[in-house]
């Protein structure tokens, strides 16, 4: 566990990098949206909802169950992070946890905001101090981007079909590409293995996670993105789609489009990104499956998340009625 430490800090300014990055969101929302435009000229409201209408139950149920399995192994980057930082809380308080706070920030995006103030909320009851929990949530986000880094450097090196309209422009582009993410992934790894120094933030100690606990957030990380993008692949329709480990890699290129763009769960981004890096499925059935992903993935959990959130304020609430009719009799 860290040591030490200030639990309060003067919030820091927006510096060049974070309006850099607000930019870049920008220009990635922007473009977006202006594809989709496009595309949207080329398919028919009815299309799709035909399309939604014909896609078969079990489809629909697989999709669920892959969906349902992705949340399941999402409980796994709060159980490294706690175990990292010294803390051994019971299953049932991770799950909530990471269920609640990943389904608001799929839904809502910032994630600092949405996903961070449950992971607050019921970290600070389970006894784990602000400044860890701070910590909690960065090395949940560390393990989603080494799971997507991973699966995306696998996909551009074995299966380089990322970007058929471009091939002519850079032929080789995608392996390179890959064999970049694959070196950046397993330096990272080495350093993570070797280099274990103490780092401090004001007065915060902490060490990055071992090479043992790294290897667990690239598996766990690439394990919850395979069931996540196989959720969608389930739905989309059999023409014009690439094989499964070629899909995952345009899945993660448009989870980091849709994450860079700040829009809410990248709504949008994710959709455009999706479309643009399948240019031989039919747009109606690609948009009829981001539909239903949507509602799969992203809606129900939040509906579902919502109830957790209320269902734990109450105990937290009416445990806090007992104790002060305890102490006043």
């Amino acid at each position: 566990m860290s040591d030490g430490g200030a639990e309060s800090v003067a919030a820091p300014r927006a510096n060049w990098k974070q309006w850099l990055g607000a930019g870049l969101g920008l220009i990635v929302l922007g473009l977006a949206i202006w594809g989709i435009r496009m595309i949207a000229g080329q398919v028919t409201l009815a299309e799709i909802i035909a399309d939604i209408r014909d896609t078969p139950t079990h489809l629909f149920i697989l999709a669920g169950l892959s969906a349902a399995a992705s949340y399941v192994v999402l409980v796994g980057y709060d159980w490294l992070a706690t175990r990292h930082l010294g803390y051994r809380l019971p299953w049932s308080t991770l799950a909530a946890a990471s269920f609640a706070s990943f389904t608001m920030s799929h839904t809502l995006g910032v994630t600092v905001l949405t996903g961070g103030t449950v992971r607050y909320r019921i970290y600070t009851r389970a006894g784990v101090r602000a400044a860890d929990i701070a910590m909690i949530i960065l090395l949940c986000g560390w393990t989603f981007w080494l799971g997507i880094v991973a699966v995306a450097g696998l996909g551009l090196v074995i299966s380089p079909d990322l970007a058929t309209p471009f091939k002519d422009l850079a032929p080789s582009a995608e392996r390179w590409a890959g064999a970049i993410l694959l070196t950046g992934t397993l330096s990272y790894l080495l350093l993570a293995s070797l280099w274990r120094r103490e780092f401090r933030l004001w007065s915060y100690k902490f060490f990055i996670p071992d090479g043992r606990e790294t290897v667990g957030q690239i598996i766990i990380g690439a394990v919850d993105l395979a069931f996540a993008g196989g959720a969608l692949y389930l739905l989309l329709p059999d023409v014009g789609v690439p094989g499964l480990l070629t899909f995952l890699t345009i899945y993660a290129v448009a989870m980091v489009s849709g994450a860079m763009s700040h829009s809410p769960g990248g709504l949008g981004v994710f959709e455009g990104i999706i479309l643009l890096l399948m240019p031989e499925a039919p747009k109606a059935g690609v948009l009829a499956a981001l539909v239903l992903f949507r509602l799969i993935y992203t809606y129900i959990p939040f509906l579902l998340g919502l109830c957790v959130i209320a269902w734990l304020e109450w105990r937290a609430w009416r445990a806090g009625r007992v104790a002060a009719v305890s102490r006043s009799a």
